[in-house]
């Protein structure tokens, strides 16, 4: 058994960013690189190239573009000319009564022959056929004895062409292509189907890494602000000892202290959490695998307008709708020339030519020195009693098509719905990072403001832990609401088809898939 290599199907160009795709110039990408180890730190774009290498529905998407393009072909092709070749010898015994009694007559032949068939655009059929062939026979010529003669060997060489113009059914171009249309029309229906199934997988893959690195930070805050406590204790039973400080204020920062060990171990589980939720997209297991980008920017952001506008001209959802309306359309055209009853003009002309070497027919002597000429012409007509079969699939191509244009109608406003929602998102989580990134400063300072202020002997333990809490909870607040919006403009680029902008995927063509794997 053979198995499909799908190194290097999948071509990124560009690492992902945490801007949106539609807001990146093409300048700005990066090269490729290649996939990291399964453990240790993993870059953004090592992560999407793995995951795309690795995901089955990915290969699915591929191999159909693949069958899709070859299904194109075999229409294009399904018109080719066809060279006919044939050989054949044959010998025949018959036997006469004659005058005298039984005589037996026999026949010798040898023949060979050529032809050319094609269908023109306009569906005309086009036979050519040329044939030869050598003739020996021993007959009875006087009844009255039972003697043979020996006729031959006889050539003949005979050239014919036959032509069928259909006038109704299967009658002109549109009639005759429909097949061919239909099928580009499902490749590119398949082609931006896999261009959407693509892009939710880097829009998921995305979005695992940045909660990963969310988890990460997170952790760090959490051991960070775990040990400040422990110091802080340290420092609070050195003063109990020396009297200038109450036992009580130790024991607040002995809780605070026991608090931090939990919500550190409650960060660490939402890590591991994290860690195997993107382990898995990789298809790797989880180890000690990390992030290894630096804090992502919050996310520019274009019209609203001018993302409407591209969902309408590039969103590949919307163009495969519009590829699935055009084969259903196609579809239709030929189901409705297989309902029409056929009628075909036909015509035969052909030139036959034979010669000999015996004394009767020397050389090429012909009758009036030609050859025979054969020709004929005619009309067919074939009509269905009743319905029939055809018709049937006519209404069912009808309701298709109009199901096919319902879907698109009502993909179009979700789409278009899906955009402003999660527009709205990105604008809100946007607006949210300054004032995020304000208070986490103000808070910080207030901390440190308290912590002065408890060794001056003007505030207590409880509110210098209170503003240690609050910075806290104002620094987490800040990494998650940069990674919401990050998250959520990569979410509104690929509802907008925007998302693989930085990515350059190319499909293989079928003669890379030619280690298909065998199937007995």
């Amino acid at each position: 058994m053979r198995h499909l290599p799908l190194l290097p199907l999948l071509v990124l160009a560009g690492a992902a960013t945490v801007q949106p795709a539609l807001a990146q110039p093409a300048s700005s990408r990066p090269g490729p690189s290649p996939p990291a180890e399964p453990s240790g730190e993993i870059e953004v774009h090592q992560a999407l190239a793995r995951a795309l290498e690795a995901n089955p529905s990915v290969r699915v998407a591929l191999l159909e573009v693949v069958a899709a393009r070859a299904g194109t072909r075999a229409a294009e092709l399904a018109r080719a000319p066809t060279l006919r070749a044939d050989m054949s010898g044959a010998y025949q015994e018959s036997l006469a009564g004659t005058g005298v009694g039984v005589t037996r007559n026999d026949s010798q032949t040898v023949s060979l022959g050529l032809g050319l068939d094609w269908t023109s655009d306009a569906g005309t059929v086009i036979a050519v056929d040329a044939s030869s062939g050598v003739r020996w026979r021993s007959t009875n010529r006087d009844p009255s004895t039972d003697l043979t003669v020996t006729i031959g060997p006889n050539y003949d060489v005979q050239l014919g062409t036959s032509l069928r113009q259909p006038l109704l059914r299967g009658a002109g171009r549109r009639s005759v292509r429909a097949a061919e249309r239909e099928a580009a029309a499902a490749e590119r229906r398949v082609g931006h189907e896999r261009d959407v199934e693509v892009s939710a997988v880097v829009r998921d893959v995305l979005a695992a890494y940045w909660e990963l690195w969310y988890a990460e930070r997170a952790l760090e805050v959490q051991r960070e602000a775990e040990a400040l406590a422990a110091r802080q204790l340290e420092e609070a039973r050195a003063r109990v000892e020396l009297g200038s400080l109450a036992p009580v204020d130790a024991l607040r920062f002995a809780s605070e202290l026991a608090s931090l060990r939990e919500t550190r171990r409650s960060a660490e589980a939402s890590r591991v959490q994290a860690r195997v939720a993107l382990a898995e997209l990789l298809a790797v297991a989880p180890g000690s695998l990390r992030t290894a980008a630096p804090p992502p920017e919050a996310p520019a952001l274009p019209s609203l307008e001018a993302l409407l506008a591209r969902v309408e001209a590039t969103s590949p959802t919307l163009l495969a709708l519009d590829a699935g309306v055009e084969e259903a359309e196609e579809r239709l055209t030929a189901a409705r020339d297989a309902a029409r009853a056929r009628l075909d003009a036909v015509a035969d002309v052909g030139v036959y030519a034979l010669w000999a070497t015996d004394d009767a027919l020397a050389g090429a002597q012909l009758p009036d020195g030609r050859p025979a000429f054969v020709a004929s012409g005619g009309l067919e007509l074939e009509l269905p009693l009743g319905s029939a079969a055809a018709d049937a699939r006519r209404d069912a191509a009808v309701a298709q098509l109009a199901a096919a244009r319902a879907q698109r109608e009502q993909q179009a406003r979700a789409l278009r719905a899906r955009v402003r929602e999660r527009f709205e998102a990105v604008a809100s989580a946007r607006d949210r990072v300054p004032l995020a990134d304000e208070t986490a400063s103000v808070a910080a300072e207030l901390g440190e403001a308290e912590r002065a202020r408890l060794e001056l002997g003007t505030t207590t333990s409880a509110d210098l832990l209170q503003a240690q809490q609050t910075a806290r909870e104002a620094a987490l607040r800040r990494l998650r609401v940069l990674v919401d919006a990050t998250v959520a403009a990569q979410g509104l680029a690929h509802e907008a088809g925007a998302l693989l902008d930085r990515f350059s995927l190319r499909v293989p063509d079928a003669g890379e898939l030619a280690e298909v794997d065998d199937v007995h």
